[in-house]
């Protein structure tokens, strides 16, 4: 029976990797897309990562630069296990890191007792502007703002975030 357990276990975590690896390479290839025509140089290179469920395996790692060969950012893929989302990718630059979650099913919800009956919920979407399954990142403000991250003008706006640099 425990052996039986391990391997579906196993079997499980295998399968969430590969989903996570193949939005991991969709989503560098529009950013590969959306940069085409950018005055901008991405390099792709292979990186390791370990999870606990999981255990090592291999990733991409796209570094973003100028022409000039100034880093803007690195596009880093974290890991398909994280709290609240289904994979997490994290875009580096001199000035910070953010986070790119995917998000599925409008995201995370929260869940509240209802005032005039604490035996009943209410469930309520932890953060606005998630519509479609896809890779959110979700601006760290009072507000935070969530951007779908599926253009090159919101892949900009993270950049800048971590880099300061105008596009």
């Amino acid at each position: 029976m425990i052996a039986e357990n391990e391997a579906e276990e196993y079997q499980l975590a295998e399968q969430k990797k590969q989903v996570y690896l193949t939005r991991v390479n969709q989503l560098f290839g529009d950013i590969k897309t959306w940069l085409k025509d950018a005055p901008l140089h991405v390099e792709q290179q292979d990186i390791e990562i370990r999870e606990k469920f999981t255990g090592p395996y291999t990733v991409p790692l796209l570094s973003i630069s100028t022409q000039t060969g100034q880093t803007l950012a690195e596009v880093k893929p974290r890991g398909a296990y994280v709290i609240l989302a289904e994979g997490l990718v994290d875009v580096e630059g001199g000035f910070g890191r953010e986070h790119i979650t995917f998000m599925v099913d409008g995201g995370p919800y929260s869940y509240r007792h209802k005032p005039e009956d604490t035996t009943q919920f209410t469930k309520k979407q932890m953060f606005e502007g998630i519509g479609n399954d896809g890779w959110y990142w979700v601006e760290e403000t009072i507000e935070e703002k969530t951007h779908f991250i599926n253009n090159k003008n919101a892949l900009f706006d993270v950049i800048t975030q971590v880099s300061h640099y105008e596009f």
